[in-house]
């Protein structure tokens, strides 16, 4: 007797209860919304490269001798043209003094048949062989300071130089490795990204990059080149950065950590909150004002990247419509909705917060129906 009598008084107030929920929620939902706006959109692209130099180049002389004379100590910076190295050389300054010897006795021959021609002592044919013999042992003058030229090592832009491998009175051979010269000055930093954002890239686009052997510093660059394939295997392409370099810092083969900001641009953009994904199609509730109460719209939107809690809207809305936020589950298409401010979630001075009286009404009455 006791239990049924229990039962039927829980039935009771679960049937009051219901009745009170259904009329503290009926009449127009409270929502919140928020107006379209325009906000700046960029790609944001991160990968990972290796720093190389400017210019690199392995010194190398492309005749066979002894090292004679070295003008270079190991890691040190040099200007272009500074001689670095030469080889013996009595061999070829006699081959040159025997040249210019050579060119000095054809140029006294030329002038003498000249003058002998002004007085018709010598034919033209004479004339003609002397001028052959000139020009002959001048292109030999110059072959013979070519090789010595040859024989000397200069530097050939500026730079900083590395380990040297040879000392005096080494015999090296064409290809022979003297040293290693780097221009760093500004360094080029490669790296990949994905094929999908070929698109966004171009030479000019501004880089950021970060390495762990200089922690707390940043360094900004700029996209020089893009590569002229992708590879087909990881599906991306090679993309060079250039970094200036001015304090030097920066070394050949650190490892960075890279920050491109692509195709930058200002769109219309809404909460990802008002977002209402159904299947491949995306919907929000667009504000009606045009009725007394306001009501929604549902609408479809096509959308772009989200970025920072908001995505960008590509077609659907204009700019200071205003979609609804939260309250989207207790409204429709078509439904009447009361706009509630944002400032009633804040905290009162005792700590709760400022809810409307139809809004805390319902409250209790939920709290009331779950409990035992």
């Amino acid at each position: 007797m006791t239990y049924r009598f229990l039962t039927m008084l829980a039935l009771a107030f679960a049937a009051l209860g219901l009745s009170a929920l259904a009329s503290a929620q009926s009449g127009p939902s409270s929502v919140f919304v928020e107006t379209v706006k325009e906000r700046d959109f960029a790609v944001r692209v991160e990968a990972l490269g290796t720093l190389e130099p400017n210019e690199v180049v392995d010194l190398t002389l492309n005749t066979a001798d002894r090292v004679q004379s070295l003008y270079f100590d190991d890691g040190q910076r040099v200007r272009k043209g500074k001689t670095l190295l030469s080889l013996a050389q009595r061999e070829q300054i006699a081959l040159t003094e025997e040249a210019e010897a050579n060119v000095d006795e054809a140029r006294r021959q030329l002038e003498r048949v000249e003058r002998l021609t002004e007085r018709n002592a010598v034919s033209q044919a004479e004339l003609d062989e002397s001028r052959r013999a000139m020009n002959s042992a001048s292109a030999r003058l110059r072959a013979v300071q070519s090789r010595q030229k040859d024989r000397v090592l200069v530097a050939p832009f500026d730079g900083i130089l590395g380990f040297r491998q040879v000392s005096v009175g080494t015999f090296i051979r064409p290809g022979d490795t003297v040293a290693r010269l780097i221009d760093d000055s500004e360094m080029n930093l490669e790296f990949t990204v994905p094929s999908i954002f070929l698109r966004s890239l171009k030479p000019g686009t501004q880089i950021t990059s970060r390495t762990d052997d200089l922690p707390d510093m940043v360094f900004n660059g700029v996209i020089a080149t893009i590569d002229n394939a992708i590879d087909p295997v990881t599906r991306s392409i090679s993309v060079r950065a250039t970094i200036p370099n001015p304090d030097r810092i920066l070394m050949s083969g650190m490892f960075m950590e890279i920050v491109l900001i692509a195709d930058p641009r200002r769109s219309l953009s809404i909460p990802e909150e008002a977002i209402q994904p159904v299947g491949p199609r995306t919907f929000v509730f667009k504000v009606v004002d045009t009725t007394t109460p306001p009501s929604v719209q549902r609408v479809e939107v096509k959308l772009g990247p989200m970025q920072g809690g908001y995505v960008e809207v590509l077609s659907g809305l204009e700019i200071r419509d205003r979609v609804v936020t939260e309250g989207v589950i207790r409204i429709r298409d078509g439904s009447e909705i009361k706009i509630e401010d944002k400032s009633i979630l804040s905290p009162t001075k005792s700590g709760e917060l400022r809810l409307s009286e139809k809004t805390r009404a319902g409250t209790e009455m939920s709290d009331a129906l779950q409990s035992p």
